[in-house]
């Protein structure tokens, strides 16, 4: 009889290992009922940033390693993100999760220098 396999550690990170730049999330409310949106700061804290009415959207200017949660009326989590920018909209049977262009950086904004 063989042995099992040994199981792989988890991977490790922390906030440091990680790079961050700007971004941006758009959220589409079509799931009927009230929706929050909430960022989790780095100490642990809870902040609601917009409640969203069903066919509300809001676009949310951040950076791809803050935390957000979507929560229903009650405060259940509905999903959590972190990434690149996207649309997330909550729907009455779950929730759509789709990437936009990337969020241009100030540097790609700035004409070339002249010569």
């Amino acid at each position: 009889m063989e042995a099992p396999p040994e199981a792989a550690s988890p991977p490790t990170c922390s906030w440091t290992d990680h790079t961050t730049g700007p971004t941006k999330l758009v959220i589409k409310n079509s799931s009927g009922k009230r929706v929050q949106l909430v960022w989790l700061s780095y100490d642990g804290a809870d902040q609601i940033y917009n409640v969203l009415e069903d066919g509300q959207e809001a676009q949310q200017d951040t950076y791809s390693t803050h935390v957000w949660e979507l929560r229903d009326e009650d405060g259940v989590r509905i999903l959590q993100y972190a990434g690149p920018p996207a649309k997330l909209q909550v729907l009455q049977a779950g929730v759509s999760v789709v990437g936009l262009p990337p969020t241009p950086s100030a540097e790609a904004e700035q004409p070339p220098p002249g010569p």
